[in-house]
């Protein structure tokens, strides 16, 4: 193994829960009421905001009005709000002693930036590859394009590297960019589907056995 990714959002950063309330927000700007339960079903489908638009019978004049307002919302929660997943930065500490290290997020660039504001992931990680980096987000996990470039800028094959993250479609990115996968389990990790990743672990702290 020469270089070790990670997923951000639900992986190292407790994000999710955030994005949720942005998300949910943003809809009812144009009166529409989305339930948490819907939202972490469609999150974990890898579901987009033109994938909600369109459940709800709603077209795409009305996605800048509801992106612009999900983004500052969410922008404003990351700057005030945003933490470490339990044992997250000290894996990244670790890992760094050993590896060069990289992320590959669908979080979009602005987003990162307000992460990175609040807890300076840069200290760690030698790349970050974010949606604007993925053909603007459409090249999103499950496709292997982000992670192919990130193990390109480390100078690492794919095969040498591993990808860590909390969703099967992270899981589902790694194989198809012919790189070994760990799924962490979280609080929007899918319970099934979790034999697919290459190693299954049940808390970060665990991780580190994978990356020695």
């Amino acid at each position: 193994m020469r270089a070790v990714l990670f997923d951000l959002d639900g992986t190292l950063v407790n994000t999710i829960d955030l994005y949720e309330r942005a998300v949910i927000g943003s809809l009812a700007t144009i009166g529409i009421d989305y339930p948490s339960d819907r939202f972490v079903a469609d999150y974990m489908a890898g579901r987009h905001l033109r994938d909600i638009l369109a459940e709800f019978g709603l077209t795409e004049e009305h996605a800048p009005s509801v992106r612009g307002a999900r983004d500052r919302l969410y922008e404003e929660l990351l700057g005030q709000a945003v933490e470490w997943s339990p044992g997250a930065e000290e894996l990244l500490k670790k890992t760094a002693e050993r590896y060069p290290l990289g992320i590959v997020t669908g979080s979009w660039r602005s987003y990162v930036d307000r992460i990175e504001r609040k807890l300076a992931l840069s200290r760690y990680t030698n790349i970050i590859v974010t949606a604007d980096d993925m053909g603007m987000g459409k090249f999103q996990k499950p496709h292997p394009h982000g992670l192919l470039l990130a193990a390109d800028r480390l100078g690492a094959a794919p095969e040498e590297c591993v990808y860590i993250g909390d969703q099967l479609f992270d899981i589902e990115a790694a194989k198809r960019a012919g790189m070994r996968s760990v799924l962490v389990i979280g609080k929007h990790t899918p319970a099934g589907g979790q034999e697919e990743a290459d190693e299954v672990a049940r808390s970060l702290e665990e991780v580190l056995r994978y990356c020695s």
